[in-house]
């Protein structure tokens, strides 16, 4: 009687593995993500964001982004002097100027190097340069627009950052 019997195969078998195949790769998948999420770094990834403030000028009409430890100061000119009190030896000074003002600047500047960058209609050029006979380098940016010029100088890394960062409104 056994012998007659034939072995009848579900009809939905194909279906059925693939359920099973797909549970066993979200499992997997869930297993990975747990896992490497104990080697995500939040602090690194999202840094530039949360050590950044934001500082707005509304007398000149611009915003610049800085340390989150830096201090500001504005002189007796009305220019903002961002400092960094861990060393004092870097900071970097705003000073608004008209646009017709540029070509001075350039010439009383010996530059050594210069790369220009364009950010929609604001135009920042990054420089080194020496100021008369002071053989030290200083990093000089000129950021503008079309009715606005900012000279920005002064010892620090940042400062490209810092004018790649710079708006003007």
């Amino acid at each position: 009687m056994h012998q007659n019997l034939k072995k009848i195969l579900h009809p939905n078998r194909y279906f059925i593995w693939a359920i099973f195949a797909l549970l066993f790769s979200g499992a997997a998948l869930l297993a990975y993500i747990s896992i490497s999420g104990y080697y995500f770094d939040k602090d690194f990834v999202f840094a530039e964001l949360k050590t950044n403030k934001l500082f707005l000028d509304q007398q000149f009409n611009y915003s610049a982004r800085y340390p989150h430890d830096w201090q500001l100061e504005r002189d007796g000119l009305g220019n903002i002097i961002f400092e960094n009190p861990a060393d004092l030896s870097e900071s970097l000074v705003v000073v608004p100027l008209k646009l017709k003002d540029e070509t001075a600047v350039r010439k009383a500047l010996k530059i050594s190097k210069e790369n220009n960058i364009a950010r929609g209609d604001i135009q920042i050029a990054i420089i080194k340069a020496r100021i008369d006979t002071d053989p030290d380098l200083y990093d000089v940016a000129l950021v503008k627009d079309s009715s606005h010029l900012f000279y920005i100088y002064g010892h620090s890394a940042y400062l490209e950052r810092f004018a790649k960062n710079f708006n003007i409104y």
